[in-house]
């Protein structure tokens, strides 16, 4: 551990009206047990508080520069960051997010050791609330090394704020792509950035939830009609970049992606769009979209006989939980989660299949040239 000690990783920070959790967001930067950083904060044309309270951490804390720039979106301040870093490894973290001590030290210690063939790594994350408690783990779900065809359909890393790479993969790759926001389907550029780094590189896990990703009603991923367009958006993208992919990967990627819009949509009683995702889920599966629309009836039946019946059955009180703050909870407590009727170890399984089949015919390509 201490031969890494003196690697210099840039943490780029995109920010935009962040003040209600910045500061705890900075602190947890300032605290990790990797010393060696380069703080990039890009203040992306807040009009809150945001720039004083970069101005107030600054101050007292050298390795933090902060750049200012017009709102372009989260894409364009991240590959901002990433232009002003220097660092041969580069941290992404949203402005209320957290890590745990620990991230930067667990993360460069599984990547560095690795050949060049492995251009990043990421990490799990758990659910905090505004206050930093920890409400619930994320998913448990995660794999390693060419993913690729795993990666997008089951989408491991859930969030921007759990993921480093080499500065090699920007050099391949470029940065993150603004055009999702700049037709107003911003959200999942993240998702993209991973994507197109898996389809490049082998990508390492440390499969323990060191990232604490804050859910409140100010987030982007609070917006789900733009989050289900924006998941929707990248997933073809991707599918269009990559012609190769074998018909079952791609009905799969659809599948995943319809599934999790088809929750946004359900969720604001959007029913065409609703509708319209659930159509691509039954030319995947139609057992599984019959499954869908019967748990949808059921519980609109359940909360309509509560409704009528609220004396015959009374709604439980919600029960007290000894909540703890994120950083206190111990990295080594596993995680729980993550397979669903979709996202099952057998459907894992063949797309691992694939994926060490692809990187069987890369090595042979590499080897004929």
């Amino acid at each position: 551990m201490s031969t890494m000690s003196g690697i210099r990783v840039a943490v780029v920070i995109p920010a935009y009206n962040a003040s209600s959790y910045f500061a705890q967001t900075l602190r947890s930067v300032i605290g990790q047990t990797h010393k060696a950083l380069e703080i990039v904060i890009v203040d992306d044309g807040s009009t809150d508080d945001t720039a004083s309270i970069c101005r107030h951490f600054a101050a007292s804390d050298p390795r933090i520069r902060v750049l200012s720039t017009e709102n372009r979106g989260v894409a364009a301040a991240r590959n901002t960051g990433i232009a002003a870093s220097k660092s041969d490894y580069i941290a992404f973290l949203d402005a209320d997010d957290l890590w745990h001590p620990t991230y930067i030290e667990r993360m460069l210690s599984a990547l560095h050791p690795l050949p060049d063939a492995w251009g990043a790594v990421y990490a799990l994350h758990r659910i905090i609330d505004t206050e930093g408690y920890c409400m619930r783990s994320g998913s448990s779900l995660n794999a390693r090394g060419a993913i690729f065809n795993r990666h997008l359909v089951f989408r491991f890393v859930g969030n921007g704020s759990g993921f480093m790479v080499r500065r090699a993969v920007i050099d391949k790759i470029g940065g993150y792509d603004p055009s999702y926001a700049g037709r107003g389907i911003g959200g999942c550029e993240d998702f993209d950035f991973e994507l197109r780094t898996a389809e490049h590189f082998k990508i390492e896990t440390v499969p323990l939830g060191l990232v604490g990703y804050r859910v409140h009603s100010a987030a982007m991923s609070s917006d789900r009609s733009q989050m289900a367009q924006s998941l929707l958006a990248v997933t073809e993208q991707c599918i269009a970049r990559n012609p190769q992919l074998p018909a079952f990967v791609i009905s799969c990627a659809r599948a995943s992606a319809h599934l999790y819009a088809f929750s946004k949509f359900a969720t604001l009683k959007d029913w065409r769009s609703a509708a319209s995702s659930l159509k691509r889920i039954y030319h995947h599966s139609p057992k599984l979209a019959s499954g869908i629309v019967a748990n949808l009836i059921a519980s609109k039946i359940t909360r309509a006989t509560r409704r009528a019946l609220p004396k015959a059955w009374p709604v439980s009180e919600p029960k007290e939980q000894n909540l703890q703050k994120f950083e206190e909870i111990d990295p080594l407590l596993p995680l729980v989660g993550g397979w669903s009727r979709f996202r099952t170890k057998a459907l894992l399984s063949r797309l691992s299949e694939i994926d060490q089949s692809d990187e069987h015919s890369a090595a042979n390509s590499s080897q004929e040239a």
